[in-house]
């Protein structure tokens, strides 16, 4: 999963679209009643009207007032997912209503995390154990340090650490988590453990995670595959991410594969019993249409079905997203 770095802009800027008040309930009340006012006049008394119309006017007033994103909670309640993952730090608070897990960046408000936590919701600060991108607050103290790190071939403007330099698992363990913290999250998102294997660095991932269950204990913490090491630090996570484990490229993968993936979750789970899979599978964004929301074409709509459904069916907390994850997903 490649991080997206984002320049922060003016909390301000964000306006939340649902915000009712008095005058729509006025202009909804009028409709009303100038539609049955229309037909059936001659059938409703004078004291009777005034009764009925109160009686609607404390409903509407009930639904606006009682629940500020009612229009945002209408569009997103067929939605059971538990689990969301959004890297965009101009992210409205109110779209996470539905999901009790919450990934975002490390650049996400702190005051949207305190809200986020104030609601019961675990929110994970987004950190890479193997890559740094040159936006980060942290890639002077990296190279103050002489921690070794290379150009990361696929992605630019993001470094390759060399994860075996004891200073990175330091920095990591006892800099960057501990900022994370007075952010206000409560939990950590570890990125790039398939990259440390792929370079062979993964036992140094290892030793990573240990340390930080050891140091920072009430953290929750979940990692990003590192699927084929997985029974190496299962005691040491709280969830698992299986990533692009269901779909590739806007094709359901062959059953081998997602049973690949499973295995090595299965075996985890025999070793740490509380450990909780998660899954987050991507669309192409082709055809998406951002109209009050997202509109999916007949294929994709099946695509995300079906997706959901092989989540659930392997007990995993799903998220269905397109690759950039710059936004809360609203189908």
């Amino acid at each position: 999963m490649q991080e997206v770095i984002e320049p922060m802009r003016n909390p301000t800027d964000v306006a939340f679209a649902a915000n009712p008040d008095t005058r729509f309930i006025d202009r909804a009340m009028g409709m009303i009643f100038l539609a049955r006012s229309n037909r059936r006049t001659e059938r409703c008394g004078t004291e009777r009207c005034g009764t009925v119309r109160f009686a609607i006017w404390l409903m509407l007033a009930g639904v606006c007032f009682g629940c500020p994103c009612a229009e945002v909670v209408a569009q997103q309640a067929p939605r059971t997912q538990g689990f969301v993952i959004c890297y965009n730090p101009r992210t409205p608070p109110q779209q996470f209503a539905p999901f009790s897990l919450v990934v975002v960046d490390y650049e996400y408000p702190p005051a949207s995390v305190a809200l986020l936590r104030r609601q019961g919701k675990i929110v994970f600060g987004y950190v890479s154990i193997a890559k740094v991108h040159r936006l980060r607050p942290f890639v002077a103290k990296v190279k103050d340090l002489g921690i070794g790190y290379t150009q990361d071939p696929l992605f630019s403007g993001t470094f390759q650490i060399n994860a075996a330099n004891p200073k990175w698992q330091n920095l990591v363990v006892q800099e960057i988590v501990p900022q994370l913290k007075r952010l206000g999250f409560n939990g950590i998102f570890l990125d790039d453990l398939d990259d440390l294997k792929n370079r062979k660095l993964e036992q140094h991932g290892v030793s990573l995670i240990r340390e930080l269950r050891r140091e920072h204990p009430e953290l929750k913490l979940m990692a990003n595959r590192g699927l084929e090491y997985l029974a190496d630090f299962a005691s040491n996570v709280d969830y698992v991410l299986l990533e692009s484990c269901f779909s590739l490229n806007g094709q359901i993968r062959k059953p081998a594969d997602s049973a690949w993936a499973m295995g090595f979750l299965n075996a985890g789970k025999g070793i740490n019993p509380s450990l909780q899979g998660v899954a987050v599978d991507y669309i192409p964004k082709t055809n998406l249409i951002p109209i009050r929301g997202q509109s999916l074409n007949q294929t994709q709509s099946r695509l995300v079905a079906r997706i959901r459904q092989l989540h659930t069916e392997n007990g995993l907390l799903s998220c269905v997203s397109t690759e950039d994850l710059q936004s809360v997903p609203r189908f």
